[in-house]
């Protein structure tokens, strides 16, 4: 920045007043140049303080601030420019950026800088500065040194270092992009789990309205067949308690708080969900086999949860073998103790299989073999045996069907 008169000019006119007042005779010549005298010492002092205010608030600002001529030579340069820069006044005063500054950043900074002397107004853009601080982003505000008869004599720069803050924006965006990625997937779980809600409840309900129709036949007939629509309704009932199980199970699933166990029988539970579902193994044709261990001890956990765990992996059979032509439809349904603490149920199917190098992530969620499937059922399935302290696994050759395998501990 130009500096005003030095000390030393100051003393000079000082001296030169001092002289006049000497060589003239008269008292009023002499007050009259004492007065200018001290009207110069006053706006002589004025201008110091001033001048050391500017100095203070310069040197100390946290913005780098310099002035180019118009030819773009520094004319001056702060404290902070010197330390964001890398650059010294001793070596940044009387050169340009190209003399100090690679040939991208230099060309950058003058661009803005011709901008600004041609418009004659604020010019404000984005720098890349390269210092000891390593790569910095800076708000550069240039504004035109105008002299007074209005001629544009250099610029004067404040730039400041917004590195930081837009490492924070980036921060920021990102994290708004992440809590919207997990809102989606939040949402679509809970489709999802919708999905897969409506897919086991409506597996009771179309029994129940299948024997609602048949019963509604049986009304017609004369005699009334009494013991024939007393099974009817028997088998309505029962699909209404399924479909409760089934909303309590789904309920008690992704409740937090512990849940009572009680004594379930294994085998008797497999044998209601094949009778359940005996309308649909008819429909597919295919033939059930039941090896049933006698003697089991029961097993201790959710009758719903346990009940709807065979129950999908029955049900996933059926579709299994939907497409089987070449060769008969059958399920096996196995019980059998392993050693004397756990119980094995087993369902195979005779469909065509599951590709082994899908094995490992079939029981992930929204993984699924099925052309419509979710991929729901088989994750649901494998959280509420691991609930009861049990495993959950499968094996296939690909080629000629699935079998997948309950352990449950026995308490």
């Amino acid at each position: 920045m130009p500096q005003p008169e030095s000390d030393g000019d100051y003393a000079e006119l000082m001296r030169e007043i001092s002289a006049l007042e000497a060589e003239f005779a008269t008292s009023e010549v002499r007050n009259r140049l004492a007065d200018v005298g001290r009207r110069i010492e006053t706006l002589y002092e004025s201008l110091r303080e001033n001048r050391l205010l500017l100095e203070t608030v310069l040197e100390n600002s946290a913005a780098s601030i310099y002035a180019k001529r118009k030819d773009g030579r520094y004319i001056y340069i702060n404290r902070e420019m010197e330390i964001l820069c890398n650059v010294t006044r001793e070596r940044g005063l009387g050169r340009t950026d190209f003399e100090l500054f690679p040939t991208d950043i230099a060309q950058q900074w003058r661009s803005n800088d011709v901008k600004a002397m041609l418009t004659g107004t604020l010019s404000q853009s984005e720098e890349t500065v390269q210092g000891a601080r390593g790569e910095r982003t800076v708000l550069a505000k240039s504004v035109p040194l105008i002299s007074r008869n209005g001629d544009i004599e250099g610029i004067c720069g404040i730039s400041t270092d917004i590195t930081d803050l837009r490492r924070t924006e980036l921060a920021l965006r990102e994290a708004v992009a992440k809590l919207e990625r997990e809102r989606d997937s939040k949402l679509l779980n809970i489709e999802a789990i919708t999905a897969s809600i409506a897919h086991e409840v409506r597996q009771p309900l179309t029994a129940i309205a299948t024997y609602a129709n048949a019963a509604q036949q049986f009304l017609g007939r004369t005699p009334l067949d009494v013991d024939e629509l007393r099974t009817i309704v028997d088998q309505i009932g029962n699909d209404c308690r399924r479909t409760n199980e089934i909303f309590d199970g789904i309920r008690s699933l992704f409740r937090r708080a512990d849940q009572p166990r009680v004594p379930i029988e294994i085998n008797q539970t497999a044998l209601d969900v094949l009778q359940s579902l005996a309308g649909e193994l008819r429909d597919h044709r295919i033939a059930t086999h039941t090896v049933l261990a006698a003697g089991l001890p029961p097993v201790y956990g959710h009758q719903g949860q346990l009940r709807q765990v065979i129950t999908n992996l029955v049900h996933n059979a059926i579709e299994a073998m939907e497409t089987t032509t070449d060769r008969g439809r059958e399920l096996r349904l196995t019980t059998n103790p392993q050693g004397g603490n756990a119980i094995v149920v087993a369902v195979e199917d005779s469909g065509p299989g599951i590709d082994p190098a899908q094995l490992g992530s079939i029981f992930e969620a929204f993984v699924t073999t099925k052309a419509k499937g979710m991929g729901l059922g088989l994750a649901i399935c494998r959280m509420i045996v691991h609930r009861h302290g049990g495993q959950l696994s499968a094996s296939s050759d690909g080629k000629s069907g699935a079998r997948f395998q309950l352990v449950l501990p026995v308490e």
